[in-house]
């Protein structure tokens, strides 16, 4: 299932660069998961020197906005996924908890045409690279399919990103492919080890890593396991780990 969902969305983004017969990049990333998603904005931002929400791509003048908002009010879900290592889903920007939470930057949000957003960190171990914002007009809250495909693309602009793609004026070789699955089964098995302990996506990496350290596994076995569900990871705090 895992590998059909990476081989379904990268050849998505590998259509898209033939496409447009250019290399594949961040802005195809961006515009290929808009394509998926049907969205009205979808954004990119890096994590840099002077700021810790850096806009790098964006889809058009709605996503731009939506991103600088966010740069100008040093609020919103971007710089909260990437203050707290974890994904954002607002599925109703104009709620009250929304508001709340965000005084300033949600109204403007809803104002500038956006009204539900979903931000996947992007995460290369325990080092936050950046985030990947799919906005929509309307509220929305993403199904657990598309949730997944979400996590691909955010991997892919990952990849992209720390240009560990070599081949992008073909199709993705067999190569590639086992290496955004690896990542893709170890980045999915922490989010959910992070649910399992009730905690943040570093702490839960810490935890899968050392559970591989102590069994004498791979992590990329261990985070296979926790995947299919057959292991489940306690708080460290409770050392038992029980397997279903």
């Amino acid at each position: 299932m895992e590998q059909q969902r990476t081989s379904r969305v990268w050849g998505l983004v590998f259509a898209h660069a033939r496409a447009d017969g250019q290399p594949i990049s961040i802005d195809t990333i961006c515009h290929a998961c808009a394509d998926a998603f049907g969205a009205t904005a979808v954004t990119i931002a890096l994590t840099g020197d002077l700021a810790a929400y850096d806009p790098v791509s964006a889809t058009g003048p709605a996503a731009q906005l939506f991103a600088d908002l966010q740069v100008t009010f040093g609020e919103g879900p971007g710089l909260a996924a990437l203050a707290d290592r974890r994904t954002v889903l607002v599925p109703d920007l104009d709620a009250t908890e929304t508001a709340a939470r965000w005084p300033v930057f949600a109204p403007a949000a809803v104002k500038a045409g956006i009204r539900s957003v979903h931000v996947f960190p992007l995460l290369l171990g325990a080092i936050t690279v950046g985030v990947l914002e799919i906005g929509h007009a309307q509220p929305r809250l993403l199904t657990p399919d598309e949730i997944g495909d979400a996590l691909v693309f955010a991997d892919a602009a990952l990849l992209i990103q720390t240009h560990q793609l070599v081949n992008p004026g073909g199709g993705p070789t067999a190569l590639e492919l086992g290496r955004v699955e690896r990542w893709a089964e170890v980045h999915q098995a922490t989010g959910m080890v992070a649910a399992q302990i009730d905690a943040d996506l570093t702490t839960a990496f810490v935890r899968l890593r050392a559970h591989a350290y102590v069994a004498g596994r791979s992590l990329r076995e261990v985070a296979h396991d926790v995947v299919a569900r057959t292991l489940r990871l306690e708080p460290w705090s409770d050392n038992r780990e029980s397997e279903d």
